[in-house]
């Protein structure tokens, strides 16, 4: 039998049915139909941007690699294979005004026994890691565990997209039709290939949601 943490288990399913609540919008936008500027092509056909020969993509590339200290060729050769992907264009996008949302369907997604049963052994297995995350920056375990469970069923779900292409795709071909937020996702694909060369890993190889 699991030992169940401190935090109690009717603590754990507040959280994910709190978190549920935050991340109902991305739910309702992975079921909506394409919008008008992502229907032209499946995310399997040829690309339509090479970002390889983009020269806004390549001075990005140089200005990453002297800021960060990083290889310029190896910034240069990651940010070159990555594609445009259209999906990642849909998803970003609001979903339809008016949209009608089941509070009672998605609920039961999340504070279900196979996610509840998956977090108890998740917290037990990462007690310690937890506690020191706690302390070093002030979030609470449950917090944590919650947020896994929410986007990764604690690891059994991490994503079918490669990261850098999901990021270069919203940094560099964010569509129009909400405010931008290309600035945010630039940062977020220089942090990745930092991640990436500190941690000895190929940037196309991390896949994500």
């Amino acid at each position: 039998m699991l030992h169940l943490p401190s935090t109690s288990l009717r603590t754990l399913l507040a959280i994910a049915v709190a978190f549920s609540v935050g991340f109902s919008a991305s739910e309702a936008i992975a079921k909506t139909k394409p919008r008008k500027h992502s229907k032209a092509l499946p995310d399997n056909a040829p690309d339509v941007v090479i970002y390889g020969q983009r020269e806004d993509l390549m001075r990005f590339a140089a200005d990453v690699s002297e800021r960060q200290g990083l290889d310029l060729a190896w910034t240069r050769s990651a940010l070159a294979q990555s594609r445009f992907i259209p999906s990642v264009v849909k998803y970003i996008m609001p979903p339809p005004a008016g949209t009608a949302k089941n509070w009672a369907a998605y609920r039961a997604r999340f504070v279900e026994p196979v996610r509840i049963n998956a977090g108890i052994a998740f917290w037990n297995a990462n007690e310690a890691w937890l506690r020191l995350a706690e302390e070093r920056y002030g979030v609470p375990a449950e917090i944590i565990v919650g947020i896994v469970g929410v986007e990764t069923i604690y690891g059994q779900q991490m994503g079918n997209f490669r990261i850098i292409d999901a990021l270069a795709t919203l940094s560099f071909d964010f569509p129009a039709g909400r405010k931008d937020r290309s600035e945010f996702f630039r940062e977020e694909l220089e942090n990745y290939l930092l991640l990436c060369r500190r941690e000895g890993v190929d940037p196309l190889s991390w896949r994500g949601s």
